[in-house]
């Protein structure tokens, strides 16, 4: 239960048809991401194992159905079970994508940008293993740290408000 000036703010808000246009809203958006194949690896693997679930659950029902001659329920059960069968084709059927494919990073240029000019700073630091330097040397290599924390920077404010660290490490 609500207290009353929660209740007020609930109901001023829209309330329950509120709520519901958005659950209705969200299923349908999440609906078609699947249908588009528009699934990272892990969120592939995730549905892939609810669908198997699901399918190995109405089987059991629908046997348990047919041992209680239940045949008006059994119906219903061999349609359920025909769409998760369906369901579970067509994500078999797409391909997962990648992380950065699908949600690129909110700064992805300006890290790929700065990762380009870090390239041949890095040869040159491979380069000159047991070696002295020249001063021009020295001055671009020292140009590296502030360019691998630029993009620290850039990585970390590209970053999503309830994105965990796995799935973040998995875009970058």
């Amino acid at each position: 239960p609500l207290s009353d000036p929660d209740q007020e703010f609930y109901d001023a808000v829209g309330g329950t048809p509120a709520v519901q246009s958005k659950h209705d809203h969200l299923k349908r958006c999440m609906q078609t991401q699947v249908e588009e194949g528009k699934l990272t690896p892990s969120e592939r693997q995730k549905l892939l194992k609810q669908v198997s679930e699901r399918i190995d659950h109405l089987n059991d029902e629908l046997q348990a159905a047919l041992s209680q001659s239940r045949e008006k329920k059994a119906h219903v059960l061999k349609l359920q079970l025909e769409k998760a069968k369906t369901r579970q084709s067509a994500m078999e059927a797409h391909p997962a994508r990648s992380p950065l494919e699908l949600y690129p990073l909110k700064y992805q240029s300006k890290i790929q940008l700065l990762r380009k000019k870090l390239q041949p700073l890095k040869k040159l630091e491979q380069s000159a293993k047991g070696r002295l330097l020249t001063v021009k040397e020295t001055r671009e290599l020292s140009a590296m740290d502030e360019i691998e924390e630029e993009i620290r920077e850039w990585e970390k404010n590209s970053r999503g408000w309830f994105e965990g660290e796995e799935e973040f490490e998995t875009r970058v």
